[in-house]
């Protein structure tokens, strides 16, 4: 084809000035047919774009783990629920539904939330259970007893039995009606719809696990009682737990509130979403029970089980005031389990759900830290405080539910191992000496007194710490909770923002290997920004160097700001306490204390002695018993304090001395033997070590590398304000309990003792001074029987226990503490 022609076809002369052959006019017609395929092509893509986008969330999926999978114990739970697809789903804010309603009319998408509300079902009606309660025979059976008594009580003639009985019949309708629920489905649809809409005004999301929640939704279609167990951090915990599971269409719980909520007008709406008020305290006189309040409670509960209700309740009972778990109380859940025994129930499922709030919405506790009383809830305060949220920033908050597990299971596992919490043995030939006890613990349950009362007590105390320890552990620390646990911990003196970039790093690593989630995402310099930020100049204030070049972030360690940031540090704590323990342990046996891993000078050999570490580290333990629940009750300490050594060996903290000496020529046999450890320990399947574990074998502390002394000195500093806690309590009682003494005047006394030694700098740890710790620290030296409480004629009294030997264990204690700390 000449050049001429080929201008011609291109379209430069006239069509009929050229005439192609036929092959010419088939390759025009296959170019031009392309070409329109082509055109069409992009046209019906873009109009499906607009229309539709290419990639839905649903088709991305992530690599997070997920926390809250229930311990090897019950296995017929954990097959039934957890599935390796559940990881990929990852994490939905509720607050934002325009991705449920990507696919909907123009109308639907604009108004999103409002479509959305109207789009969720609503549940059957909830039963009114007044009569039923009143009618039962264990309520008409206490009635009958507390009339009885009442005549016997006021000496008159029992002609009038009867005429008592009607008196306190209608005692009994006046407290089922002030105690019950009045659930409505509309309303629970209408707060969800507002709570979902203006929730945001102060909350930047609320995040959930999609593959948590289907996990939950699935057990809620089984067609027995859900019981929800929270970790109490808030009053919004209550609201949250209705509104995410109206979000995945599973019914609302009934939620046991305390009748200090019972505020006029917010009560109407609590027990429209579900609440129920009960007493704070079940009982109204000192050393007597109501046996009448009881009843009416245990029946009100079992009959909501019995017509497949859920429930909802705070094991720790309050709020927390430390930013720690709370060890539990077993009156509640004593009666899902009665309920259980009783065959009331065929099995239920039991959900413990923890709660991640960026910043506290309450506001602080420094007030009752420094040893104040609580402020009475009222309507004004209620109010008050809602205009005061409104108007801040309070970050994120994240809620995990754990896997539920079948109740049945649990409990037949529970009686073929039986628990034993972790106490100290009573000395055998001592005589128990028996003094009452003003804390709440398991004896206050709700069980009937028979003969297998104290073996369901101590199930219900295995059932309670379980739940306990399960949500503390799938507690996913926030950015302002890593920033100030890193700030107490690792920087005290403050650190600058490349050191804290490291620093976070190397947390989420060490989390990481653990198995555990953080609710952030990011750049570390934006997230430590974010955090400073949350937590504001009076926690963490930040000034720019310019020698540096660098901004450096300093805590406030001063009272009582302090207490603020520890509550924060302190939802980290727990994923560290065992391994700290277990670095304290080390510190004792070496005979080095924390200010000796602060030094430069060149460290001597430090050589301890396998199982004396392990035997300190299970008496620390012991001692602080009362702050964390180390293990779940079907774990042994001692076997994961032989697990842990391995690790420290494994990280090079520790070395045995076939480590020391290596080969002749190469270091193949230590890699070899690290590599042995290592595949062991990543084994779980192999219970079989006795090759690695030798309980007479000598370690060596390899103090002279720099990274292992500041893991040892961050080790401490994890456990050290707890620690430090402990060891006033026990000075205060060794100099100024001679003699038994009001407890109210005691605490008074002990707490102006603590903030003493911190105004003149003699302690370690400034929040060691807490109200909080130091009453725990008292229940714990309770519970070991070296000081005792008692109550007569409502006064509480307090003193060191009459056992010979339990001001020597004491004062053991004293110096075991003090060599920690220095």
């Amino acid at each position: 084809m000449s050049t001429k022609k080929m201008r011609t076809l291109g379209g430069s002369g006239p069509p009929h000035q050229f005439n192609p052959t036929v092959p010419q006019r088939r390759l025009f017609r296959r170019r031009t047919t392309q070409v329109d395929a082509e055109k069409r092509f992009d046209i019906e893509t873009i109009s499906a774009f607009k229309l539709t986008p290419s990639f839905q969330p649903d088709h991305f999926t992530t690599n997070r783990p997920l926390m809250g999978a229930c311990c090897a114990c019950m296995p017929q739970s954990r097959r039934e629920f957890i599935r390796p697809e559940l990881r990929d789903v990852g994490i939905r804010n509720i607050l934002d539904v325009r991705t449920e309603m990507a696919n909907t009319g123009y109308l639907s998408r604009w108004f999103n939330v409002e479509a959305y509300a109207l789009r969720r079902p609503l549940f059957d009606t909830y039963p009114d259970l007044s009569m039923a309660v009143l009618n039962s025979p264990r309520v008409i059976n206490a009635i009958e007893m507390t009339a009885s008594q009442e005549i016997h009580i006021l000496q008159v003639d029992e002609g009038s039995l009867t005429k008592q009985i009607a008196v306190i019949r209608k005692s009994c309708i006046f407290t089922i009606n002030k105690m019950k629920a009045s659930v409505s489905s509309t309303f629970i649809k209408l707060t969800a719809w507002f709570l979902t809409k203006f929730l945001s005004k102060f909350l930047r999301s609320v995040q959930v696990c999609r593959g948590q929640m289907m996990m939950v939704k699935q057990a809620s279609q089984k067609g027995v009682p859900m019981i929800y167990l929270p970790l109490h951090r808030s009053h919004l915990d209550y609201i949250l737990v209705t509104l995410i599971l109206w979000h995945y269409d599973i019914r609302a719980p009934y939620v046991a509130a305390g009748d200090n909520m019972d505020i006029p007008f917010f009560n109407l709406l609590m027990r429209g979403l579900g609440g129920f008020f009960i007493r704070r305290r079940l009982d109204t006189k000192a050393g007597q029970k109501d046996f009448l309040y009881r009843a009416i409670l245990h029946e009100y509960m079992t009959k909501l089980l019995s017509h497949g209700e859920g429930l909802e309740f705070f094991l720790e009972g309050g709020r927390t005031r430390t930013g720690k778990a709370v060890i539990p109380k077993g009156g509640l859940l004593s009666v899902v389990v009665e309920a259980f025994n009783e065959g009331e129930i065929s099995d239920a499922y039991i959900v413990p759900i923890t709660f991640s709030y960026e910043k506290i919405i309450d506001g602080n506790y420094c007030t009752e830290q420094m040893g104040q009383g609580k402020v009475r809830e009222s309507f004004w305060g209620a109010v008050k405080a809602i205009f005061r949220v409104f108007f801040n920033n309070y970050g994120s908050v994240r809620v995990d539910f754990a896997q539920p597990f079948s109740l049945r299971e649990f409990m037949q596992n529970t009686k073929n191992n039986p628990y034993h919490p972790l106490t100290a043995p009573v000395t055998p030939g001592c005589v128990q000496l028996d003094y009452g006890n003003s804390y709440p613990n398991f004896s206050q349950t709700l069980l009937s007194t028979n003969g297998d009362a104290e073996k369901t007590r101590m199930m219900v105390k295995a059932l309670a710490d379980h739940t306990v320890y399960t949500s503390d552990h799938c507690t996913p620390p926030m950015a302002s909770h890593l920033l100030a646990f890193l700030l107490l911990t690792k920087y005290r003196q403050g650190a600058y923002m490349r050191e804290l970039t490291k620093g976070v790093h190397w947390m989420v690593r060490e989390l990481q290997a653990q198995n555990k989630d953080v609710g952030f995402c990011g750049q570390s310099e934006d997230v430590i920004i974010y955090a400073q930020t949350l937590l504001g100049d009076e926690l963490v204030s930040k000034e720019w160097h310019e020698e540096n070049n660098d901004l450096k972030l300093y805590p406030n360690l001063s009272l009582p700001s302090v207490f603020e940031l520890s509550y924060y540090g302190n939802l980290v704590t727990t994923h560290f306490a065992l391994e700290s323990a277990l670095g304290v342990a080390v510190l004792l046996e070496g005979n080095l204390s924390i200010f000796n891993l602060q030094t430069s000078s060149p460290f001597k050999e430090t050589k301890i002695l396998r199982e004396k570490v392990i035997e300190v580290a299970e008496e620390i333990c012991v001692i602080i018993h009362n702050e964390f629940i180390f293990l779940p009750p079907c774990d042994n300490l001692n076997n994961a304090l032989v697990g842990m050594i391995e690790n420290f060996i494994t990280k090079e903290i520790l070395s045995t001395e076939e480590d020391l000496k290596g080969d002749d020529f190469t270091f193949a046999g230590k890699d070899r033997r690290w590599a042995d450890r290592l595949a062991v320990s990543m084994d779980v399947d192999d219970d079989d070590d006795s090759e690695f574990y030798q309980p007479k074998q000598t370690l060596v502390v390899n103090l002279e590398r720099t990274d292992i002394r500041e893991r040892l000195h961050f080790l401490v500093s994890v456990l050290g304000p707890v620690l430090e806690s402990h060891l006033i309590v026990a000075k205060f009682s060794l100099d100024e309990l001679q003699a038994e003494q009001p407890e109210e005047e005691f605490l008074i006394a002990l707490g102006q003792f603590a903030r003493k030694r911190v105004d003149q700098d003699l302690a370690v740890f400034s929040e060691s001074c807490a109200m909080m710790n130091l009453k725990s620290a008292v229940k714990s030296f309770q519970d070991l029987e070296i000081l005792y409480n008692y109550t007569r004629a409502n006064l509480t009294m307090v003193g060191m226990s009459e056992q010979q030997d339990a001001r020597c264990t004491l004062d053991h204690y004293c110096t075991l503490l003090q060599s920690a700390l220095g």
